[in-house]
């Protein structure tokens, strides 16, 4: 067989097995898209937790949220805050909270204007989940959560009826605007942000502060704290926000 023939023939060969790999890699990418496509809820992820893309309404930017399948009251809540470390900071500005910041894989704050887009696009529920340094779990749920718009200063506009085993801590901070260092809206003349080391919807100033240091620190205000379960500001080693939309 003359060589020239042999070479030409290789050459097809490899051309066609390069054009096999393109066609899977192709392949594979269609369905990683169809497995990253966003959903509306997390009720609508598939039933796994996990960082899932989400999508509010048609004509909105889909963006990244950790999705909660398995609470002692069932899936699809999206976690808005988490503090499982304390590696992250939470004494921050305007614009952090805002924007977000954190890592949705450990300590994070999912950021005012995604949870303004998500709760004013459809009724959602509120629930609070902590863990105090010795290990029991308490819980807060709250059956309507709300947050307004950055020109209403992210106000807590509805937080509903409460049930849990944690107290009633965040019953004062309905219908009060959110306030940082940098940009208070509390009734103490801006020293809640300084006095509790984090941004929250202080009114003067809180019985619930779930942004403040992830420590130990006894009966301290910089805690991240819930006043009534034990009636005093010591600090908690865990904590989660969690919402889920209302289906009636």
């Amino acid at each position: 067989m003359d060589p020239r023939f042999e070479t030409n023939m290789e050459t097809l060969t490899d051309v066609a097995k390069k054009g096999t790999r393109r066609k899977e890699r192709s392949a594979e990418s269609v369905k990683a898209s169809e497995d990253i496509r966003p959903v509306s809820s997390c009720r609508q992820a598939p039933n796994k937790s996990g960082r899932y893309m989400i999508q509010i309404g048609e004509n909105t930017t889909p963006f990244e949220v950790l999705c909660e399948q398995n609470t002692h009251f069932g899936g699809g809540w999206i976690v808005i805050q988490q503090r499982l470390t304390g590696s992250v900071d939470f004494y921050r500005n305007w614009t952090e909270y805002r924007n977000g910041f954190g890592d949705l894989e450990s300590d994070f704050w999912l950021g005012l204007e995604h949870m303004h887009q998500i709760t004013n696009n459809r009724p959602h529920e509120l629930l609070v989940e902590l863990k105090d340094f010795k290990g029991k779990y308490i819980y807060a749920r709250y059956n309507e959560f709300e947050i307004g718009s950055e020109t209403d200063q992210f106000k807590l506009t509805k937080l509903g009826n409460y049930s849990g085993t944690a107290g009633n801590s965040m019953a004062n901070n309905k219908g009060f605007k959110f306030s940082t260092f940098d940009r208070s809206h509390d009734n103490l003349e801006g020293r809640c942000p300084n006095n509790h080391q984090a941004g929250w919807w202080f009114y003067h100033c809180t019985q619930a502060s779930l942004n403040g240091r992830l420590e130990d620190l006894g009966n301290d205000w910089r805690s991240v704290f819930w006043y009534h379960y034990k009636y005093e500001y010591r600090g908690m080693a865990y904590a989660r926000m969690l919402i889920r939309d209302i289906v009636n």
